[in-house]
């Protein structure tokens, strides 16, 4: 692999490289081993595009021939990363915690190769983290004072606004700190919010096996808002799982002008050709909706295959542009005789009032037969199509 590819694979999508980039790229020109890992807590059973983010660069860094090690926080997770928390994350069991690394693992595999040339590791930090003794922790917790811990902005934030602190959260960056150690590392990756824990982990690993540490960080991938796309915000759009057009139709939400951020963030496609597209929507006004479906399909393309990108822009483009129904998606519900579409929705709708069914067929959010009906006393019969605002489609047999 050529210098300049390298450096592309390396730097894009970067943030800060500490100690430095020159130093970390000198390394990788004189073929030096490097062990870079990124941990990811297994808090929920599903990966989200946040995730993918950090994945892609971890891709990079193997395709550059580093060694690459994806650790799961068995331990850690347990706990949760107060980073970012007004309030204490509540705890999970370790059946709960083993579930979803089940889960998640399926879903990496999607983006890290696990076999062939430089397969990467999965390695789990419950495996060291749970065999360390009081004396141990109390010896750990001697390299770090509390001034280190109680600069970190949410703590701040919440002695500012009188919440609790508890002290199982402050050994969080201590246990994450460790993994460094445990797995004598050379580099770690995460995301800007991660960098307080990261460094915990190179001040140990200083301080412990006098070994420096790279800390590489990744810009949070946000929305048009400036919020950060993920579960804890409430915006999750998921991959990795058995729902590609969860993917799809999850990327086709986001603001036109987060396009050019996720093709840099989340795919493969070379930075020349995404500085073609961006200069096409800035300068030549072109639409963004041809790039934005580009980007979608490109994503779940890359992640589950050709078959299902197709599959799943067809499904978008039916239903969502064309405003058709959607076979994939249609509930198929059988009647006796005729029906009275009010009645029909009040039994076969979840999560609607009667109140708010009679809104949204006032705002002509009803179609029987890709007509629109407000007549709440409209009846229905065998071989009947029925659309329900935007996402509930019935065939009636």
């Amino acid at each position: 692999m050529d210098s300049l590819k390298i450096q592309e694979l390396l730097f894009r999508n970067i943030d800060q490289i500490i100690p430095s980039k020159d130093f970390f790229l000198s390394k990788i020109e004189k073929k030096e081993k490097i062990r870079i890992y990124l941990g990811i807590d297994p808090t929920g059973p599903l990966l989200h595009i946040g995730h993918l983010s950090t994945l892609k660069k971890m891709k990079h860094f193997q395709e550059a021939g580093l060694e690459v090690v994806i650790l799961m926080g068995g331990m850690t997770g347990r706990i949760g990363d107060p980073t970012g928390k007004s309030t204490a994350r509540n705890q999970l069991t370790k059946e709960e915690i083993e579930k979803n690394i089940s889960q998640i693992k399926k879903q990496i595999e999607k983006v890290i190769k696990f076999d062939g040339e430089n397969p990467a590791k999965i390695m789990d930090n419950y495996d060291w983290l749970s065999k360390l003794n009081f004396e141990d922790v109390i010896n750990l917790s001697s390299n770090i004072t509390h001034e280190q811990m109680i600069e970190r902005d949410m703590f701040q934030d919440r002695l500012k606004n009188h919440e609790p602190i508890y002290m199982h959260e402050f050994m969080y960056p201590l246990m994450q700190g460790y993994d460094s150690v445990a797995l004598d590392t050379d580099a770690e990756l995460g995301g800007t919010d991660q960098l307080f824990n990261m460094m915990m982990g190179r001040t140990l690993l200083k301080k412990l096996k006098s070994k420096e540490k790279f800390v590489l960080t990744v810009p949070l991938l946000t929305d048009s808002q400036g919020k950060k796309i993920g579960k804890s915000e409430g915006n999750v759009i998921p991959f990795g799982n058995d729902k590609p057009y969860e993917t799809y139709a999850g990327m086709m939400t986001l603001g036109d002008d987060v396009i050019i951020k996720c093709f840099v963030a989340l795919t493969d496609v070379d930075l020349e050709e995404i500085s073609i597209i961006e200069t096409d929507i800035v300068k030549n006004k072109a639409n963004p909706m041809i790039y934005k479906k580009q980007l979608a399909y490109t994503l779940v393309k890359e992640t589950y295959g050709e078959l299902d990108a197709k599959k799943c822009q067809e499904e978008f483009e039916k239903t969502v542009q064309n405003k058709e129904f959607s076979e994939t998606q249609t509930v198929e519900v059988e009647i006796e005789g005729e029906m009275r579409i009010l009645d029909f929705l009040r039994n076969n709708l979840k999560g609607f009032s009667g109140s708010e069914i009679k809104l949204i067929i006032e705002q002509n959010g009803l179609l029987i037969n890709s007509e629109k009906v407000k007549n709440l006393n409209e009846t229905i019969k065998k071989g009947d199509e029925v659309k329900f605002g935007k996402k509930n489609y019935f065939k009636i047999k």
